[in-house]
């Protein structure tokens, strides 16, 4: 695994619409998630894409932020898969 498969999925997910919005459909299946963060061909752990994200981003999304992207506003299309890849994690689903 690696940080910098972990900055190309943040990069395919900023660039590619239709990606971010399939995996934003999922976030309520960490698993679901990961899966199709490995099977898109990205080989790094929800670790490494979280330590990618606060890199690009400077700091995890508060509360607020995480409901500004529920509700679709102007926040990093990132920040939509990190939290779920994050509990799948915790859980020790990945």
């Amino acid at each position: 695994m690696s940080q910098e498969q972990a900055i190309a999925f943040l990069d395919k997910v900023e660039s590619d619409e239709e990606f971010a919005q399939e995996l934003e459909s999922m976030r309520d299946d960490p698993d679901a998630v990961y899966a199709k963060v490995k099977a898109a061909g990205f080989d790094a752990s929800p670790e490494e894409i979280r330590e990618a994200f606060l890199e690009r981003y400077g700091a995890e999304l508060t509360s607020e932020q995480l409901d500004a992207v529920v509700a679709g506003t102007d926040v990093p299309v990132g920040a939509i898969v990190i939290p779920v890849l994050l509990a799948a994690a915790a859980a020790g689903a990945v």
